[in-house]
C-alpha cells in the first residue's frame, strides 16, 4: 500500500468531489513515493479533516496534456485551471476512486505528526493515517464513475480507451462486448438487425459492470447502422437507465477512418457516408446530453493521438 497524503482544499472542491463531480485532484509538485490515499483538509473557515479518497492512478505531464486527458471530470472551469497552472511546466492529476466523508469532522491538533496546514501536501505517518481511517463512514459517498465515449466505427474509440483512460483508472469495456456476451447480436459489416432488442441486453449487462468496477468507461455509439444501412439514434431512454456522469464523443477526419476501416476490416467506406454518419451521431450526442442533463465533451481524435506519442508522462 503507497502512502497517504494531506491536502488542504477548499470548501467549493470538496463539494464537487463529495459529488462525484471532480473525480480528478491537481497538484503543482509530483510526489516521489506511490499514493494510495488523500486526505483532504478544508481550509478556512472550516479548517478541518472531512474526507478522505481512494487514489487509483496518477497522470502527469504538461498542464495543456494533463487538461486533455482530465477534463471530463475536473470539476473546475479551464479558466481556474489555467491560472492554477500559469508558468508552470508540468501538472499532476490524481485519480479519485471511492471517497469516504469523516464521521465527525476533527482538526488538525487531533494528528500527532501535523500541526499547520500544509501549503501543497504533506505525507501522513501510519499512526495518523490509521486514525483517519477509524473516522470513516462505512459506506463511500462517491462509489463509482461511468464514462460513455461515443463516435462512429473506426474513429478511434478503442486505441482512446486503451491509452488515455485505463491509466487513470478506467475499466474500457465496449457496448458490442457486452452485447455479444449476453446473446446480442451484430455482423461484421458493423449492421445491427435488432438495434431495440440489443440495447435492452446491453442494459442488463451493464448493470453487472457497473457494480465490479469503481471506475467504468463505456465505449460505444449513439447512432447505429440498422440491416438496410440506415442510421438509427438510439432512444434517448436507454441513456438515461445507464446513470452516466459523462459523455465524451470522439471525432475524426472521414478520409482517415475510412482508411483505417479498410486497413482493419478490409472493407471500403464511402467518405460521403461516414461524414453523414458522424454529423448525426454528433446531432443526436447533442440530443441526448441535453435532454438528460448529462455534460457532453467533444474531442477530436488527433488531440488523444498527439498525447498517446509522450506514454512517459503517465505514472
Amino acid at each position: 500500500m503507497g502512502r497517504a497524503v494531506l491536502i488542504s482544499i477548499h470548501s467549493e472542491h470538496v463539494a464537487n468531489i463529495l459529488n462525484g463531480r471532480k473525480i480528478f485532484e491537481y497538484r503543482k509538485t509530483t510526489l516521489k513515493h506511490e499514493i494510495s490515499h488523500l486526505v483532504f483538509y478544508c481550509t478556512a473557515p472550516v479548517m478541518k479533516i472531512i474526507a478522505v479518497a481512494e487514489v487509483l492512478g496518477c497522470v502527469v505531464g504538461s498542464p495543456t496534456r494533463v487538461w486533455n486527458t482530465t477534463s471530463f471530470g475536473a470539476g473546475i472551469s479551464r479558466r481556474f485551471y489555467r491560472e492554477y497552472f500559469a508558468g508552470q511546466k508540468s501538472a499532476c492529476a490524481f485519480s479519485l476512486g471511492k471517497v469516504f466523508e469523516i464521521d465527525e469532522p476533527f482538526g488538525l491538533l487531533s494528528l500527532s505528526g501535523i500541526k499547520a496546514p500544509p501549503q501543497s501536501f504533506c505525507y501522513l505517518n501510519d499512526k495518523d493515517m490509521n486514525f483517519v481511517l477509524e473516522k470513516l463512514l462505512s459506506k463511500p459517498c462517491v462509489a463509482s464513475h461511468m464514462v460513455f465515449v461515443g463516435g462512429i466505427h473506426g474513429v478511434g474509440k478503442s486505441t482512446i480507451c486503451k491509452n488515455v483512460f485505463q491509466p487513470t483508472g478506467y475499466q474500457c469495456v465496449t457496448a458490442s462486448s457486452l452485447i455479444a456476451g449476453h446473446s446480442g447480436k451484430t455482423d461484421r459489416n458493423k449492421h445491427v438487425e435488432h438495434v431495440s432488442s440489443n440495447q435492452a441486453v446491453l442494459l442488463r449487462a451493464l448493470v453487472k459492470a457497473k457494480s465490479q468496477h469503481d471506475r467504468l468507461l463505456l465505449d460505444g455509439h449513439f447512432s447505429l447502422i440498422n440491416d438496410c444501412d440506415e442510421i438509427k439514434p438510439i432512444d434517448v431512454e436507454v441513456f438515461r437507465s445507464m446513470n452516466i456522469n459523462q459523455f465524451i464523443l470522439i471525432k475524426g477526419r472521414p478520409d482517415e477512418i475510412a482508411a483505417r476501416l479498410k486497413a482493419r476490416d478490409g472493407k471500403e467506406w464511402q467518405i460521403s457516408f461516414l461524414s453523414r454518419f458522424q454529423n448525426e451521431e454528433e446531432a443526436h450526442a447533442r440530443y441526448v446530453a441535453k435532454t438528460i442533463g448529462i455534460p457532453l465533451r467533444i474531442i477530436g481524435s488527433n488531440v488523444f493521438n498527439e498525447r498517446r506519442k509522450s506514454r512517459g508522462n503517465w505514472c
